[in-house]
């Protein structure tokens, strides 16, 4: 940039911010024309942005410029050039796309510039960049939230056709991202459903758009007896591919959705008493409304809560009324208890009024009685309930335990979308129809797989150092070439293939050609394990992230864990700080309203004030008007008082007629027809308009509460910008489908390339539509479709009901059944051929095993290493363990013998040899799994609470004490949790046994494929192979399974005596192990001499072979030296000491310490004697010298006294020696006088008065 340009732009970014900070306004075109100049010279777009939305007169400006650029001379020009800025992708990722959503927003409202950019565009004045960004704007437009974005559909669909068949590239590509949105939003716009009703109606939350219904459900609904409006999958596939999309995504939302009802409206049902069952959640009863609520931190930018106080305590907290440190304590230590977050129902006076979520203040809950917090989302549902509560009687709250935070986030993501990246291949795909590439694969990786052989080590090509050769087989080298050469691919893993391990490869190549992937998986656990799969490849722990929550094998990938990120800048915080005043303002206006709105009552200024301005029954307000009179007088009734304003009004409600006014009246029909009302109706309408009133009152605080919430969200998406700023910094994003619908700004901002999908076969199809990305190039799906399906609550929605609904058949199901090419591994690296012979035969015929599973030795104890235990003992009758996903019963189901007969073989098991860490118990059903770790957890063998360490403890191989530290309790698992995981040996109960051969669930062929494909070594099945081969659904399934079982099926357990070959047992039924196979062996004793080298092991027979750390406890007898007699057990030899002797000589220690005690006692309690004696005479001698002293003080002021007084005296008596010396003078003088002085005049004699000191006394007269 030469030095000119510099200038001119720095003068142009000066006038831009003088215009936005208010210095200057905007007083013409030319203007205009600069300010848009000076928009554009900013190559910070972000910061540029920002600044006009923090200044205050920033968007003003902007909406000024606009509406002085009519010309299409400036609409081709200045206008373009600011829509071209505007399109840089760095906007788009801003705080979710908040800060370009708002300038668009604000340069089209109002419509002034809109319309006359339309009508340019109409009329051909646009040039073809002008076309582009009219039509990228229309673009961004219907992109906006639904209510904004709805205005501008009808445009798009008239605009974007001719566009199609443009010759201007750009013009076409904008035309067809155009046309894909409108294909997301016009799935029930058809007049018909053939024959079905469509959707809408049914109830206050049933609309034809999917996107406006509220996630949870309303009172109305629950209520509904009409069933909802659901479509089969055949209906979608069989939809015009122009509106397959919309209808798809309808379809997944009211699938997944009603699945979330179902299992509420149950737990409701219990709770409420309609439906036996029980009740999980707690339940309050009595509540009273205390007020609203917000949070005391102004940093977390919470939402408002209403706060509700109990009348009665929690029963979990009850027990600690009286001590309010364990109350506090309990709180703290359960976090699961009154989960935070959970959804609660809010029932008033019976019915439903609410689902809000909890907010788990912990200081509230330990009160006695506690104080909750809810908090409320959406403007209907807080509308309803606000409407509810003020004339509520009784105030109930059920907490419901359905995993609500795993279909919210789904849900709603499906209501944003509007868009799908690969929508061809996903829903459009034709077979013969070849799959595209996806842009700048890795051709370098592509070529080298492709020419290296079937024994090339390709840990260079790779780019991998780990020790171990990397050799794929021909199915993996296949299978990672469709993973980086197509836009879609499909891979199926077989148990035990290394499905993950080939992911990992295919994701090592895609992040060295500069890819950014995300990576999900359905759960926390798998995908914890595939991110470590990841990093032992060579993916830089650095690089990665993930979202979620993380456990200590990914604590180092968490999010909040990461460091850098873009901070936020001075305009970003002027927002911020914009956006805080205006909350502040509304949570006044909050306050206030909800006081009011607790104050409140309806009267008849208010309801006089609902009829002027109703349109349905003005016809009220005309006739209770009183008429004003001409002369100014007012009208006095019958009882001489004046009419007031809601005279007629109140004898209306009160049931009389117009009273003063009635003939008036009579001459106007319609007021007529007012009056004419009997008092039924007239009440009926006064509580209309009374409810009317209350809702108007209600909606309004609704409406302020959700305005307050709204901008705390908006607060917090700012706040979090450093997070997505850490995302687009990673190259590899983890999380769970579920985590990419609820961090969906986060992923977003990530703009992942690649979309690779673990475990897909177990995913529900919803999941990873929400996990598609508006940046998304690539899917990768890697899973098994002959496995597990996803799990839904609903029974009826699944494949195996057979309604057509689907829900639970995922992506990965729906495209390899519909013929999508799809690559599959062949050679499994788990199952010992015993085992994988059984899942060859019954579900992959092209299974081949590999070396490593051949030649492992046999399970030791028993004769087979695969084995099928029958039995006849029925089933229990569990009625307190619902289970719907179990079609054939209402309660889940267990099996008490079959639970004893399990732990005993996993006592044996423990006992030859096998740790937990080797053995997992599978069972199907809820209620067996309750039973065995019932059992399990009061059992007091050590062999179930910790095989492997009780084993070493008694080989002596470790101490007791360690045992306890080391403790590793065993795996109980159901099937289904234990997809994707493997054991050693697997021990399996399957529960049902009963007359009617009802095997429920079992009856699915992936389920039984999961089940046999767990082990390694070892399988051993216990079940009623009758119920389950006789069964009228699954019994050819299982009848096939046992033809192939029928050399290994059993009456009871097949064990054989390791020592003793020829020992050989079938224990049926429990009791038996401790019988005939105590230790683990068999019956027989185990006769080696043990280390004593005197006496046999005494145990019976047993698999522990070196008895050298065995302890001999034989009891042995002998005599000390003094002739006491001594018992001691052979291990720990002859006693050193006598006990006799000893305890003799501790006794004699303990006198003498005594005798040593009580003396030094005595000692010592006369030198205290001698201490406290010694103390009191000196304090006798103190008090002597206090009065020895105190006394000569006295006798001393005494001596001074007396003193004093002599003193006096002498004063006293020589004042009186002078007066009477005086007095004989003056006598002499009398009778001698004196000559007087020649030079000194004489004075008057002056006489003392008489009885006066120092006086004289008057001569007597």
């Amino acid at each position: 940039m030469s030095l000119a340009s510099s200038t001119r732009q720095q003068k142009l970014l000066k006038f831009r911010d003088d215009i936005i900070t208010g210095r200057k306004n905007l007083k013409n075109l030319r203007e205009a024309k600069q300010f848009i100049e000076a928009i554009c010279a900013d190559d910070d777009r972000s910061s540029c942005i920002a600044k006009i939305l923090a200044e205050p007169e920033g968007i003003n400006s902007l909406k000024a410029c606009v509406r002085f650029t009519p010309e299409p001379d400036v609409l081709n020009g200045p206008v373009t050039d600011l829509l071209r800025y505007l399109q840089d992708p760095e906007l788009r990722m801003m705080f979710n796309g908040d800060y370009l959503q708002e300038i668009i927003h604000h340069i089209v409202d109002p419509p002034l510039f809109w319309d006359v950019f339309i009508m340019a565009y109409r009329d051909g004045k646009l040039k073809v960049p002008a076309q582009q960004s009219f039509v990228w704007l229309l673009l961004e437009l219907i992109q906006l939230p639904e209510k904004k974005s709805k205005n501008y559909y009808e445009l798009a669909k008239a605009i974007h056709i001719p566009l199609l068949d443009s010759e201007e590239k750009e013009l076409r590509l904008l035309a067809q991202k155009i046309k894909h949105v409108l294909s997301s939003l016009n799935a029930n716009t058809q007049a018909s459903f053939d024959g079905v009703d469509g959707p809408g109606g049914r109830h206050d939350n049933d609309f034809v758009d999917y996107r406006e219904i509220a996630i949870l459900p309303t009172s109305d609904e629950l209520t509904s007896l009409q069933e909802p409006f659901l479509r089969r999958a055949s209906d979608v596939e069989e939809a015009n591919p122009d509106i397959r999309l919309a209808i798809h995504l309808d379809n997944q939302f009211r699938l997944l959705r009603h699945d979330m009802i179902g299992e509420m409206r149950e737990e409701l049902q219990i709770a409420t008493g309609m439906k036996k069952g029980k009740q999980r959640g707690v339940v309050l009863d009595g509540l009273q409304v205390l007020g609203i609520s917000f949070s005391a931190s102004t940093l977390s930018n919470d939402p408002w809560y209403l706060k509700l106080k109990c009348k009665h305590d929690f029963p979990q907290l009850a027990k600690f009324k009286r001590d309010m440190e364990k109350r506090k304590e309990f709180v703290a230590k359960h976090n699961k208890f009154w989960k935070h977050g959970s959804v609660a129902c809010l029932i008033i006076d019976g019915q439903p009024a609410a689902f809000p979520s909890i907010n788990r203040d912990e200081d509230l809950l330990t009160e006695m009685p506690p104080t909750i917090l809810l908090e409320f989302s959406g403007k209907a549902s807080m509308t309803k309930a606000f409407l509810k509560l003020k004339t509520s009687r009784n105030i109930k709250l059920v907490q419901i335990n359905t995993a609500v935070f795993s279909y919210e986030p789904v849900l709603k993501r499906i209501q944003q979308i509007k868009a799908i990246q690969l929508k061809d291949e996903i829903l459009c795909w034709e077979p013969g129809v070849t799959i595209g590439e996806p842009p700048k694969p890795p051709q370098d990786i592509i070529d080298g797989v492709e020419a290296s052989g079937p024994s090339s080590d390709l840990r260079k090509l790779l780019g991998i150092t780990q020790s171990r050769e990397i050799k794929l087989d021909p199915a993996q080298t296949s299978s990672l070439l469709m993973g980086l050469k197509q836009r879609l691919s499909l891979i199926q893993g077989p148990p035990g293939t290394g499905k993950s391990f080939l992911g990992a490869l295919i994701a090592k190549a895609l992040y060295d050609s500069r890819k950014t992937i995300l990576v999900v998986t359905y759960t926390n656990h798998s995908l914890d394990q595939f991110l470590q799969d990841l990093q032992n490849v060579g993916i830089p722990s650095s690089t990665m992230v993930r979202l979620g929550k993380t456990t200590t094998q990914t604590e180092h990938l968490a999010l909040h864990k990461q460091e850098g990120g873009r901070n936020l800048g001075r305009d970003d915080w002027k927002i911020i700080d914009a956006l805080k005043i205006n909350a502040d303002r509304i949570k006044t206006q909050l306050e206030n309203a909800f006081l009011r709105y607790q104050l409140s009552i309806v009267n008849m200024d208010s309801m006089m004030e609902y009829l002027e301005f109703s349109d349905e029954d003005s016809v009220f307000f005309e006739s209770f008007m009183v008429p004003e009179e001409e002369d100014g007088m007012a009208r006095v009734g019958r009882k001489g008082k004046a009419t007031g304003k809601n005279y007629l009004l109140h004898r209306w409600l009160m049931g009389r007629d117009a009273g003063i006014y009635s003939e008036a009246i009579k001459g106007d029909a319609d007021k007529w027809t007012v009056w004419q009302m009997p008092p039924d109706a007239r009440n009926n309408k006064r509580a209309e308009w009374e409810l009317e009133l209350l809702k108007e009152e209600s909606s309004e605080l609704a409406g302020i509460g959700q305005q307050y919430n709204e901008v705390q969200q908006k607060i917090k998406t700012m706040k979090r910008q450093r997070d997505v700023e850490i995302m687009k910094d990673k190259r590899i994003i983890g999380c769970t489908t579920t985590g990419a619908a609820k961090y969906v700004n986060e992923v977003h901002a990530a703009a992942a390339d690649v979309l690779l999908v673990e475990e897909a076969g177990e995913i529900l199809e919803s999941h990873i539509l929400t996990a598609l990305g508006p940046t998304t190039e690539q899917l990768i799906l890697i899973g098994d479709h002959k496995q597990l399906r996803p799990k839904v609550a609903n029974y009826s929605l699944s494949v195996e009901k057979g309604e057509g609904y689907d829900l639970n058949r995922s992506l990965f199901e729906r495209l390899v059944l519909k013929g999508f090419p799809h690559e599959t591994l062949t050679t499994q690296h788990r199952m010992r051929p015993e085992i994988s012979a059984l899942v060859r035969a019954l579900t992959y015929p092209e299974l081949i095993d590999h070396d490593s599973t051949k030649g492992r030795p046999d399970l030791r104890g028993f004769q087979d290493n695969v084995m099928f235990i029958k039995h006849n003992h029925p089933e229990d009758d569990n009625r307190l363990m619902s289970n719907e996903k179990d079609m054939s019963a209402l309660s889940s189901k267990q099996n008490t013998w079959e639970a004893e007969m399990v732990l005993k073989c996993v006592k044996y098991l423990g006992q030859n040899g096998y740790g937990t860490d080797k053995i997992v118990v599978l069972t199907p059903y809820l209620g067996q799994l309750h039973l065995l770790r019932d059992v399990l957890s009061r059992e007091n063998d050590p062999w179930l609470n910790d095989l492997d360490s009780a084993d070493l403890v008694k080989a002596g191989l470790m101490t007791a004490a360690n045992a306890k530290v080391t403790q590793r309790p065993i795996r109980i698992s159901s099937i289904d949790n234990y997809q994707g995981e493997e054991s050693d040996i697997v021990v399996v109960s399957l529960t049902r046994s009963n007359s009617l051969n009802d095997i429920g669930f079992m009856s699915s062929p992936e389920r039984l494929n999961v089940l046999l494909s767990r082990a390694r070594n070892g399988l051993i099945m216990i079940g009623n192979s009758e119920t389950f081969t006789k069964s009228k659904k699954g019994g050819d399934l299982w009848t096939r399974f046992f033809e192939l079982m029928k050399n290994r099926i059993y009456g009871g357990v097949p064990i054989v005596c390791e020592r003793h070959k020829d020992r050989k047992l079938i224990l049926t039924e429990p009791k038996h192990f401790d019988e005939e196979a105590p230790d683990g062996g068999c019956n027989e004793p185990c006769g080696t001499k043990l280390v004593c080298g005197m006496h046999d092991c005494t145990s019976k027979c047993h698999q522990i072979s070196d008895h050298s750390q065995m302890k001999c406890e034989v009891v042995m007898n002998s005599k000390c030296p003094k002739g006491h007699p001594e018992i001691w057990a052979c291990h720990s030899g002859p006693p050193l000491i006598c006990r006799k002797c000893e305890r003799a000589k501790v006794e004699a220690e303990k006198q003498f310490k005594r005798d040593f005690d009580q003396q030094m006692k005595r000692e010592e309690e006369q030198r205290d004697h001698l201490k406290e004696m010694a103390k009191l005479d000196e304090e006798i001698a103190r008090q002597r010298d206090q009065i020895k002293a105190e006394q000569e003080k006295q006798a001393r002021k005494a001596a001074l006294d007396q003193k004093r007084k002599d003193l006096e005296d002498a004063v006293a008596a020589a004042a009186a020696a002078a007066a009477a010396a005086n007095m004989s003078t003056d006598h002499k003088r009398q009778t001698h006088p004196q000559p007087t002085q020649p030079n000194e005049p004489s004075r008057p004699s002056q006489p003392s008065q008489p009885g006066k000191p120092g006086q004289s006394p008057q001569p007597s007269q």
